[in-house]
């Protein structure tokens, strides 16, 4: 017998925070009102946002780094702030200061991107709630979306009242249904997360949610749930195009077939070995379809009509 969506996410979340629950068990008509009314879209949601809160428990981001994680988060070559290990030895610790130089005015082009423009905003507005809404900028859009001003109260992000406004009003700006709807998990995570950041862990939440709120007569393997994805079945034909060994069924559906047939590929590519299509391995495998199939370089044939 399927669960109720508070049930599901109390077994699987035993820590989560009050305000979250409180949240979950009056939401109905918020679920409604975007559309997540299926178990499948249900269970995308929510596994996102167990991941994105730590199980329900983070509020905001917690920005008390040691210099060690600063420099492996925030470093040269890792993010824009490119804070240096003397930098990072002096701010370690200082949770406000280190929002300030990494999203705040202590690190412009982020400052920018975020609309963080008054001192103190990065700390302010670092991640906050369920999909941990990030920025002055962010908390203005949102609150302006939903009618509440969170952009002067971003307290209000994690009230039991408010607190799953932002996250749905985005999943509905990234008609996030839909991907729900075939069950494409990568590219739930890529438009959440801006890559694919703790998409294992995301998958298996899903993969622990998905049966608990299920509601058919038969068990029914998440991987099969939803329906085909047409960007499933291209990359599929495109891996057995080239030499995929076990053949692939063109079906629409990522299962670990398919992700194993990924990691093949990307193994001969040299590329990260990671099972995920993202842009570089989609790259990888136009290139070599290209030259399997003979296309001929577009700088040649532009001499060649000269």
């Amino acid at each position: 017998m399927a669960m109720t969506t508070i049930e599901a996410v109390k077994q699987l979340a035993p820590k989560a925070r009050q305000n979250y629950l409180d949240a979950i068990r009056n939401g109905d008509a918020l679920f409604q009102q975007h559309g997540i009314t299926t178990p499948l879209r249900m269970a995308h949601f929510l596994a996102q946002a167990l991941h994105e809160t730590g199980g329900f428990r983070i509020l905001r981001e917690n920005m008390n780094y040691s210099a060690e994680r600063m420099v492996e988060i925030f470093g040269v070559g890792q993010h824009s702030a490119a804070v240096t290990q003397a930098e990072a030895e002096s701010l370690a610790g200082k949770p406000e200061q280190i929002a300030e130089r990494v999203y705040g005015l202590g690190n412009p082009r982020k400052a920018r991107e975020l609309g963080n423009t008054r001192p103190g905003d990065g700390f302010r507005y670092r991640g906050n709630g369920v999909l941990q809404t990030t920025g002055r900028g962010g908390h203005k859009r949102i609150g302006q979306a939903v009618g509440v001003d969170f952009e002067n109260h971003p307290e209000l992000v994690t009230d039991p009242e408010h607190a799953l406004k932002p996250a749905l009003q985005e999943w509905t700006e990234g008609n996030l249904n839909a991907e729900a709807d075939r069950n494409n998990i990568n590219q739930i995570t890529r438009r959440i997360n801006g890559g694919f950041n703790g998409l294992s862990d995301r998958k298996l939440l899903f993969n622990k949610i998905f049966p608990l709120l299920y509601k058919g007569s038969q068990a029914v393997d998440p991987d099969l749930a939803g329906l085909e994805d047409p960007e499933v079945k291209r990359l599929q034909e495109a891996l057995n195009d080239l030499g995929a060994d076990p053949k692939l069924v063109v079906d629409g559906r990522m299962g670990p077939k398919t992700r194993m047939a990924i990691r093949a590929f990307q193994a001969v590519a040299g590329i990260e070995v990671d099972g995920i299509a993202g842009p570089i391995t989609e790259a990888a495998i136009e290139l070599r379809l290209s030259t399997l199939r003979g296309t001929p370089n577009l700088e040649d044939d532009e001499e060649s009509r000269a």
